[in-house]
């Protein structure tokens, strides 16, 4: 779950210098800004508080299998409350794929996945992805 957060995090970034682009594609409008920004923050601060709680269930998950007498009604609820946080995560992180889809024009939206790609990936598996053509498979 954590490398969703860092993901979101890699993406508020490369969204919130989005401004900063070469001319091709056209840059976000004002109102596109506007609303990129609101959504990366809003996904973000969202994304933190999920993640803080669901790292406080792992916790209190991982003290209840520690006593040798197991609480199994204790666990089952921890492991429900897990999976609800891990989905709300998810459904998050859904959220601001569609609503960036809605903002952005299709050549924003590759230009920003492909900055996010490298903001993400190893070195590596960056240059790559930079040397194959846009339409032979990747290796």
């Amino acid at each position: 779950m954590r490398v969703i957060v860092v993901l979101m995090s890699a993406a508020c970034a490369v969204l919130l210098s989005a401004d900063a682009d070469p001319p091709s594609p056209p840059p976000l409008s004002q109102e596109q800004l506007v609303r990129v920004r609101g959504l990366v923050q809003e996904v973000q601060a969202q994304a933190t508080l999920l993640q803080a709680r669901l790292d406080e269930r792992q916790r209190a998950l991982a003290q209840v299998y520690m006593a040798y007498e197991l609480d199994g009604p204790s666990a089952q609820k921890l492991q429900i409350e897990i999976v609800e946080l891990q989905r709300s995560l998810l459904a998050n992180h859904h959220r601001m794929q569609v609503e960036l889809r809605k903002t952005v024009g299709r050549e924003r939206f590759e230009l920003l996945r492909r900055r996010l790609a490298q903001s993400v990936a190893p070195a590596s598996a960056v240059n790559r992805e930079s040397s194959a053509s846009p339409n032979s498979p990747a290796p």
